[in-house]
């Protein structure tokens, strides 16, 4: 006969599963968010340009100036130089530190969804099926979170993160050599950049979505089992 929880217990596993579902959160935000700033660094520089006249990109800039009509340089151009380099520091700095966290964050999000899955098992929650899948989902979230162009040294594997580099490498092959661009190299492009980052944000939606699942399952058998009076309670009168 299966034995039956006390209420004491059965708060005990709902305050726990509450508490993984607010790490969840916190990491799945963390993710979110660091790839919402990733693609705004991409839109900056692509389509902005805000650090085409920065000091750093002299090569670059030159290749670009030489399409340009020359014009002698002036206080504006000063200001844009200083405004370029300011860019180029924040988005220097912004990158490597957001691919951090969002490889962190990943990371912890695995465990958290495994602790969801050892809690559902252990305290018969139900909801194991939820968790079980939204643990394998972050399993491959975490794959392509990790830059494997850093890893294994090859532009062949790549992750959705990315430093300034990067993407000032890309980004100068497609607009300043524009002339020498072949259809499959726009396409890496703009996957690399646009696909990926969509990609894992749809992934970890779908853990959201796996957790949520396995949440309401598990707070719905907790609730009913509070319903429930513990065995031999009328006896002891």
């Amino acid at each position: 006969m299966e034995p039956v929880r006390s209420p004491l217990e059965n708060e005990e596993y709902h305050a726990a599963l509450f508490t993984v579902r607010r790490a969840k959160n916190y990491l799945w935000w963390l993710i979110v968010l660091s790839l919402v700033v990733q693609a705004a660094a991409f839109v900056s520089v692509r389509y902005v340009g805000v650090i085409d006249d920065a000091p750093q990109l002299s090569g670059v800039a030159q290749a670009r100036n030489e399409q340009a009509t020359t014009a002698p340089a002036d206080a504006s151009d000063a200001k844009t130089d200083d405004n370029a380099w300011t860019w180029y520091e924040v988005l220097r700095w912004a990158l490597p530190m957001t691919k951090f966290i969002a490889m962190a964050a990943g990371m912890l999000l695995v465990l958290t969804m495994l602790t969801a899955v050892q809690l559902s098992l252990v305290g018969r929650t139900g909801g194991t099926a939820g968790f079980i899948g939204g643990f394998f989902w972050s399993l491959l979230l975490l794959v392509f979170l990790i830059p494997w162009q850093q890893v294994t040294g090859s532009t062949l594997a790549c992750g959705a993160l990315y430093n300034l580099d990067d993407l000032i490498d890309w980004t100068s092959r497609m607009v300043w050599d524009a002339k020498n661009v072949t259809i499959l190299t726009k396409v890496l492009y703009y996957d690399r950049f646009i696909g990926y980052p969509v990609f894992v944000l749809l992934l970890s939606i779908v853990v959201q979505m796996k957790f949520i699942r396995g949440w309401r399952r598990a707070s719905l058998s907790i609730m009913q089992a509070d319903l429930r009076e513990p065995v031999g309670q009328n006896d002891t009168l």
